[in-house]
C-alpha cells in the first residue's frame, strides 16, 4: 500500500506571509505522523515571491522532515516560484513590467537546485528539468511545468499557464516508457487548474468579488492547450492529475480523469476554511482519494513518532528520451 498527502500553493513568503510556513510545517507533519503518507506531492507555489530565502526555508523544513529526496517528494514549479506576485497595493500597476523583465530560466534553475535531490529523470541546469518520472512500487508519477512564459498579450502577470509543445512531446515519450506502461497506475503533477471557469462554483463556495475582479480572474488564470493536454493523457492511460494554482481543496473529473486540486492546503481562498489536502491510498489496482481536514490539536511532534517512508527500492527513476 501507498499513501500519498498532495499539497499545493503555500506561498510561503518570510516578509508578507510569515504564518505560511508554520502552516505548511503542520500541515506536513499531519500528512507524515497523523495519516502516515509515504510520499508528498507538491504542485507548485511554493513561494509566493520567488525569493531565494524563501526557497531555501521550504528546502530546510523538508530536510527537517526527512522528506528531501526522491523517495518522499515530488515537486512541481507554480507562476509565484517563477514571476513572483504584488502584494502591496502601489506594486499592482508595476508587477507586468517586473514580470517582462524576469529572468525565467534562472527561477526555473533556482527551484531545481534548490529542490535538486527530489528530482528524478531530470539533466538538470542548461536542460529543463521538466518533464521527470519516477515509479513508485505501482505508481508512475510525472511531474510537468506548466508555467507559461510573460507575453504582454497571453500572460501579462505571468498566471497564466501552458504546456510547452517539447514538454508535451517529452510527455508522449514517457508515457510509452516500458517501465511507465506497466505501472497500475500514472499519475501527473501540475501546477494550473483543469477545470472550467463557470464551474468553479460546484467545487467550492468562492468569496464574493464584484464582476471586474472576476473578468480579470478569467483572463488570467488559464491553462492554455488543456484541450490538446487532455487528448495526450487519455492516449498515455493517465488516471489522476494532482494542480493547484487556485486556493481550495476539492475533487472533479475532467474527460475521464479524476483530477485533485490541493490549492487549500495551506491558503484558502477563504481563510474562515479549515486547511485541507488530499490524501490519496493506493492498495494493488485499487486507488482512492479523500480530503484531510487538519486538526492541529492531533499533530504530534516529529520527535515523538517513528518515521515513516516507502518500501525501501520501491523507486525508479525514469528519463524521456
Amino acid at each position: 500500500m501507498l499513501k500519498i498527502a498532495h499539497i499545493s500553493d503555500s506561498h510561503v513568503n518570510e516578509r508578507f506571509h510569515p504564518d505560511h510556513l508554520p502552516r505548511l510545517k503542520t500541515v506536513l507533519e499531519h500528512a507524515l505522523y497523523v495519516q502516515h503518507a509515504d510520499h508528498i506531492a507538491f504542485t507548485g507555489d511554493i513561494t509566493s515571491n520567488a525569493d531565494e530565502r524563501d526557497l531555501k526555508a521550504c528546502r530546510e523544513l523538508f530536510k527537517d522532515l526527512e522528506i528531501l529526496n526522491a523517495e518522499r517528494l515530488s515537486l512541481v514549479i507554480g507562476n509565484h516560484d517563477i514571476f513572483g506576485g504584488p502584494h502591496l497595493a502601489d506594486e499592482l500597476l508595476q508587477f507586468p513590467g517586473r514580470c517582462s523583465n524576469r529572468d525565467y530560466v534562472r527561477h526555473l534553475n533556482l527551484f531545481y537546485d534548490t529542490f535538486s535531490e527530489t528530482f528524478a529523470g531530470s539533466e538538470g541546469p542548461g536542460s529543463s528539468p521538466f518533464p521527470y518520472a519516477k515509479v513508485l512500487g505501482n505508481v508512475a508519477m510525472i511531474g510537468l511545468n506548466s508555467v507559461a512564459r510573460q507575453s504582454a498579450l497571453r500572460n501579462p502577470v505571468g498566471s497564466n499557464g501552458e504546456i510547452a509543445d517539447r514538454e508535451l512531446d517529452e510527455l508522449v515519450m514517457l508515457l510509452k516508457d516500458k517501465e511507465i506502461k506497466h505501472c497500475d497506475h500514472r499519475i501527473v503533477m501540475v501546477h494550473h487548474h483543469l477545470f472550467r471557469r463557470k464551474d468553479e462554483s460546484k467545487l467550492h463556495t468562492p468569496p464574493e468579488t464584484n464582476v471586474i475582479v472576476e473578468r480579470i480572474e478569467q483572463a488570467t488564470l488559464k491553462l492554455r492547450g488543456k484541450r490538446k493536454f487532455l487528448k495526450t493523457m487519455n492516449a498515455g492511460n493517465v488516471g489522476m492529475v494532482l494542480h493547484g494554482h487556485v486556493h481550495f481543496t476539492a475533487e472533479y473529473s475532467r474527460k475521464g480523469i479524476v483530477c485533485l486540486n490541493g490549492g487549500g492546503a495551506v491558503y484558502p481562498v477563504n481563510p474562515r476554511e479549515e486547511l485541507k489536502y488530499n490524501l490519496i491510498t493506493i492498495d494493488k489496482k485499487t486507488i482512492t482519494q479523500k480530503v484531510i481536514v487538519v486538526n492541529k490539536e492531533i499533530v504530534v511532534k516529529a520527535s515523538e513518532l517513528d518515521r515513516f517512508g516507502p518500501e525501501q527500492s520501491a523507486l525508479t527513476l525514469v528519463k524521456a528520451a
